[in-house]
């Protein structure tokens, strides 16, 4: 009996020193959308190069839901539940002034006051809320890049420099696959909703006027828009591939699609989807007439008022985001160039196993024209309506004025004021 109780003090002795050794270190959530692999190579790569955060944090990576739209979606749950949320929580800046504008985001300033003079001015003004706090930070500021394969563009006498309006691009478009029979784009329907954002990002637009009411079915930006895509739609010089399909995939993996115009975030996507083509990708401006804007702006990282670490994570994130060295790690894993001043002339980014020279340099240059839409509260609500009507539209069921009337219908009786 004397051994047993022995025994029995002694494991509770064990137990308690154990708990003692990990009292300080908590468990942390960080929660992204589709895959956890990338993130949970960044993660250990983060902890192993900053031990006093190992010290005090593990961090467990989560799927919150299919594509940014689905973790906002989770998170308004779990807002309106009360039940605990993530400690990082990775979204577009389209859901950005919803979060922000209701107050629901912790204040970042602290954590990133020793970076604050190395970022990008368009990516600070980004992170800006309307008080002057710092409410997010980026996973990738999203600047519009054009993508295509050299060797193809060289066999079809094409240079994307030469390439300055949408009609330039239809006709290089029918150049290239008259020549080679690969596509330099895919206008696919259902279109996504960022097609279209991608070219009002960069026009002074919004889909309401300064007091939240929906005004835009007769503005000639939005109608310019629409008529663009659905002549790429009708054109016959891009290919009827879906985005985010398995054919899309495909499609570059098998060399059918060697070209896309869209934004910096898809080199990571090249690089798993045609890992045999390193070293025949270019980079270049989209053409002329259509530069400037984004897609979505940035990715983004925010941490919630209420989050159980929220000091933590905002250390955490700040370092993940601008330490010039371990964003050297970053970019050796998902390609993602930060958004520093001094990156600009780092030769870390100048060169690439898989795309050409041009990545670092064509990247900070469109950055420097980096605009997002002003996206309202109810952003959410808007695409899903929006992008319905369009996709009707493209496929001829119904008029370009019908569109735009059914959908500033829909937004004014199902959503109201934007802002309210």
């Amino acid at each position: 009996m004397k051994k047993l109780l022995v025994l029995v003090l002694t494991l509770g002795l064990l137990a308690m020193s154990f708990g003692a050794m990990a009292e300080g270190k908590v468990a942390m959530e960080m929660a992204v959308w589709n895959s956890v692999e990338t993130y949970e190579q960044i993660n250990d790569a983060l902890l192993a190069q900053f031990p006093e955060i190992a010290e005090q944090a593990d961090i467990e990576v989560v799927i919150e839901g299919d594509g940014d739209t689905g973790v906002a979606q989770k998170m308004r749950l779990l807002l309106g539940s009360g039940e605990e949320l993530p400690d990082m929580v990775r979204v577009n800046y389209a859901q950005f002034a919803e979060f922000e504008s209701a107050g629901l985001l912790y204040d970042l300033s602290e954590a990133v006051e020793p970076y604050k003079d190395d970022i990008i001015p368009a990516v600070l003004d980004m992170m800006t809320g309307e008080d002057g706090g710092i409410y997010c930070l980026p996973q990738e500021a999203k600047p519009k890049v054009w993508y295509y394969r050299t060797d193809v563009f060289e066999q079809a006498g094409v240079d994307p420099a030469e390439v300055k309006t949408a009609e330039d691009f239809i006709e290089a478009g029918k150049k290239v696959h008259e020549a080679t029979g690969t596509w330099i784009e895919n206008y696919g329907t259902p279109l996504n909703a960022y097609d279209l954002m991608m070219i009002l990002s960069g026009k002074d637009f919004s889909f309401t006027d300064e007091n939240g009411d929906f005004d835009f079915a007769d503005n000639e930006i939005i109608r310019e828009a629409f008529e663009r895509l659905k002549s790429y739609h009708d054109s016959g010089a891009f290919a009827d591939i879906e985005e985010w399909s398995a054919d899309w995939q495909a499609a570059f993996t098998d060399g059918t699609l060697s070209s896309q115009l869209i934004a910096s975030w898809m080199k990571m996507h090249l690089l798993t989807w045609a890992p045999d083509q390193a070293g025949l990708w270019g980079c270049a401006q989209w053409p002329e007439e259509m530069r400037g804007g984004s897609d979505a702006g940035m990715g983004i990282w925010i941490v919630f008022k209420d989050a159980p670490h929220a000091a933590l994570a905002a250390d955490i994130l700040a370092k993940y985001s601008f330490d010039p060295e371990f964003r050297h790690t970053v970019y050796s894993i998902n390609a993602v160039i930060p958004p520093l001043e001094s990156a600009k002339t780092d030769e870390f980014y100048a060169t690439s196993d898989y795309f050409d020279a041009s990545l670092r340099d064509v990247y900070f240059e469109a950055l420097e024209d980096l605009r997002a839409y002003p996206y309202e509260p109810t952003f959410s609500a808007e695409q899903t309506i929006i992008r319905d009507y369009l996709n009707e539209y493209l496929n001829g069921n119904i008029t370009l004025d019908e569109a735009l009337g059914n959908a500033q219908a829909d937004m004014i009786n199902q959503i109201g004021n934007a802002y309210d």
